[in-house]
């Protein structure tokens, strides 16, 4: 990623802020006098590189490489893709390295920052100076420790350096001794480090890999449980794996999700440091249970989320978000520091076991995936990814911790100045959902890697250096033109405001979909004697997870969560009926008939032709009289829009039309006309509603070519047909009327509208018209 200087002539402490040239702000802040750092530097130059170089050809000749004749002893089917990568891998002009893991990198960033968090403040003002050989050099620095690139301060740094590299070892050996007793509980481990049985992978790759089970939970309530099927009773021993190890333990197929009570956050695997920043309570002893931490909403989604199951929820909305990202925002976290704790512990291991000149060949750990980034976010605008960033630093930082590239990351994602001054002036008649969704930066093409250590969130980091991605369907879409090995090793998958991504362009998501776990172009500097079996084997699919939040229940959505996940831990889709109390429909206020007309189609494919059709043929010559002015037709589909709009402009109707492409100009011009009665329809598309909310006048029919995705939206625009909007001429005359169209896979839409009960009896019915009458006085 690209730097560059951002502020007025005082510079900051921030190592990479400067321009690539600036070597003054990119040295570091932790000496007092900079130029004589520099005349140091140039003396020394010689000595560091040559020692380095002689380190690196130590460590070269030390370790032993890899041959491929290890797995020649399997058959050629068994070893094919592990083959077909190390073949891929070996045409690669640079040799192949044993892992320095980019964790082991993160690591030295936390120690250098943790040097720097105890330091004194000193502002260092001296001279830039453009050498292209000190630049290099300080690029070297920054690979092994971007330490100090946060609010640099001054200390001793021999005292710092041994505090920090002692508490390390300390960690690494308390971790190592619990290791083997979190082993047999920790959801991470069972899922993970645990290869998938031949009859298991049978049924995942089945047609119908999952048999159905319902449950319901206070809060979430009805819960549709999709756990993998049971395999018939075979009394042989599993197949070995394709690389030819026999596994003494197998994952487990999911089963049925237990609520568990007064248990602390702890025992659920989560991580201490994360428990103790949750609980905002003083003198805290990171024993309260998950109850007193977490809301019943939070609760219930992070048991399901912890085990590592797929999990879809439409009744997302503004009052609840913050709660479902602080759930998915904290998984994502604890998933991250485990694998990094974990490689940094065989790290660990494998340097003792050098030290001790016990050979290394033997030792194998497998704890990798083919690419470092292990969570993705999808999020649809960068006021979205804004509150992510400010969530995961809240989760993760303790009160010394730091978040690099800060001033950036609020530059290029905050609010605008001129946006700020605008929402101090504008007038507040927008609804509460818009204002949530809009509030801040709207742009949205966007991506951000974000590296995770323990006391740092390190923002901008590289695709291959990040723990953490987040970017919108638009921005991904534009990298994956170029490169996708960065989600082949993609362990959680989060889509946040799925209905926001379907109303932005739904195949954007799906291109993702079909760009994850694709076999890499290139090795990324991975030790391939690191990565996971199951990883190698191709089997990834199988161990991702797929968190889908919506605020509406979206068929396609649904697809997305069926279709594209066979999640081995089992999925859970929450369904619940609408009840009377929460329709929309009892919502509209003015004194409306409302006609729901259902239309014949064999097949959700088909219905977008009989959908038309019925349109033309039935509903449409109505409205050539002359007393049925003013009509809006609302649509959904923007291919429907162009649709009927070519069909109009052949009938010679008098129409215009507004949708999302349309000119504020010409947007305003159609909306006096058709409000002055000289256009007599008004074509007018669900995205410009959704993006403008705007308030049209003069509407005295209004037909709902299909139901809103939004149940919201159907009362707003009945609502529009009171007298306070209408045209002085047809104030007070009663005559105004709704007209709706709809088949038997609207089902969703029309339950969000009139209550899941009456929809089904009016899918049901024998009478193809059912009439509503609502408001009045």
């Amino acid at each position: 990623m690209g730097r560059g200087r951002r502020g007025g002539p005082k510079r900051g402490n921030y190592k990479n802020h400067g321009s690539r040239g600036n070597k003054s702000t990119r040295g570091g802040g932790n000496f007092k006098n900079k130029r004589k750092f520099n005349q140091d530097r140039d003396g020394k130059k010689d000595d560091t590189s040559e020692s380095k170089r002689q380190k690196l050809q130590q460590e070269k000749e030390a370790v032993p490489i890899i041959e491929e004749e290890s797995s020649s002893s399997e058959s050629e089917e068994e070893v094919k893709p592990y083959t077909q990568l190390l073949s891929m891998f070996k045409s690669s002009s640079r040799a192949q390295q044993v892992l320095t893991s980019d964790e082991e990198q993160s690591d030295d960033e936390e120690e250098a920052e943790d040097m720097n968090d105890q330091s004194n403040e000193d502002d260092i003002g001296s001279e830039e100076e453009d050498s292209a050989q000190d630049d290099e050099e300080i690029e070297e620095e920054e690979s092994g420790s971007s330490a100090g690139v946060a609010d640099a301060e001054e200390i001793d740094e021999e005292n710092s350096i041994h505090e920090d590299l002692e508490v390390e070892s300390e960690e690494e050996e308390h971790s190592g001794d619990e290791e083997e007793e979190t082993l047999s509980t920790d959801p991470f481990h069972l899922h993970f480090d645990r290869e998938i049985n031949e009859n298991l992978l049978e049924i995942l790759t089945s047609p119908k890999p999952y048999e159905t089970q319902e449950l319901k939970w206070k809060v979430l309530g009805r819960m549709v449980v999709h756990l993998p099927t049971k395999p018939e009773k075979n009394t042989s021993q599993p197949k070995p794996t394709l690389l030819g190890e026999t596994i003494e333990s197998y994952v487990i197929p999911g089963s049925l999700p237990v609520l568990k009570t007064g248990i602390p956050l702890s025992e659920y695997g989560v991580k201490l440091q994360l428990c103790s920043n949750l609980d905002t309570r003083p003198l805290s002893d990171n024993k309260q249970t998950a109850e007193e931490l977490l809301s019943p909403l939070q609760h219930e989604l992070f048991t399901l989320a912890n085990e590592y199951r797929d999990v879809y929820y439409p009744e997302m909305n503004h009052s609840n978000n913050d709660e479902i990202r602080t759930v998915y925002c904290l998984h994502s976290l604890n998933h991250v520091m485990k694998s990094r704790d974990k490689v940094l512990l065989h790290n660990a291991k494998l340097k003792k076991a050098k030290e001790n000149g016990v050979a290394t060949d033997e030792i194998e750990y497998r704890d990798q995936g083919l690419v470092r980034p292990r969570v993705l976010i999808i999020a649809p605008l960068r006021n979205s990814a804004v509150k992510i960033v400010e969530k995961l630093a809240t989760l993760l930082l303790p009160a010394k911790g730091q978040i690099i590239n800060k001033d950036r990351f609020y530059k290029e994602f905050g609010e605008e100045k001129d946006d700020e001054g605008k929402a101090e002036t504008k007038k507040s008649y927008k609804p509460e959902d818009f204002e949530a969704v809009f509030t801040g930066n709207t742009d949205d093409s966007f991506r951000i890697g974000i590296s995770v250590a323990k006391r740092t969130l390190k923002l901008y980091a590289g695709f291959y250096k990040a723990d953490i991605l987040i970017a919108s369907p638009l921005g991904a879409r534009t990298l994956l033109a170029e490169d996708f090995d960065f989600l082949c090793s993609i362990e959680v998958l989060v889509i946040d405001q799925t209905d926001v991504l379907y109303m932005q362009n739904w195949d954007h998501v799906l291109h993702i979909f079909q760009h994850l776990h694709l076999q890499p172009r290139e090795q990324h500097d991975t030790d391939l004697g690191r990565v996971r079996l199951w990883a190698l084997n191709g089997y990834s699919a199988h161990y991702r997870q797929n968190l889908i939040f919506s605020s509406v229940a979206l068929p396609e959505a649904a697809a997305l969560f069926s279709r594209r996940g066979t999640n081995f831990a089992g999925k859970v889709r929450i369904e619940n009926a609408v009840t009377a109390s929460s329709t929309t429909v009892c919502r509209v206020l003015v004194q409306l008939p409302q006609a729901f007309h259902r239309f014949p189609t064999p097949t959700a494919a088909q219905s977008a032709d009989d959908r038309y059709h019925f349109f033309t043929k039935k509903i449409l010559p109505q409205y050539r009289d002359q007393i049925m002015s003013n009509t809006l037709i609302y649509i959904p589909s923007y291919y429907d829009y162009v649709r009927l709009r070519n069909h109009l402009h052949k009938e010679d109707y008098n129409f215009g039309q507004a949708c999302e492409y349309t000119p504020d100009g010409k947007l305003a011009q159609v909306r006096n006309r058709f409000f002055l009665g000289k256009k007599r329809l008004l074509l007018y598309t669900e995205r410009l509603h959704f993006y403008r909310r705007l308030t049209m006048k003069g509407i005295h029919h209004i037909i709902f070519y299909q139901l809103p995705t939004y149940p919201n939206f159907y009362p707003e625009l009945c609502n529009l047909l009171q007298d306070a909007f209408q045209n002085p001429k047809y104030r007070g005359d009663g005559s105004q009327t709704c007209t709706v169209l709809y088949s038997t896979f609207d089902a969703p839409r029309l339950a969000g509208i009139v209550g899941s009960q009456r929809a089904a009896e009016m899918l049901t019915s024998d009478r193809p018209v059912h009439l509503f009458v609502s408001g009045g006085s």
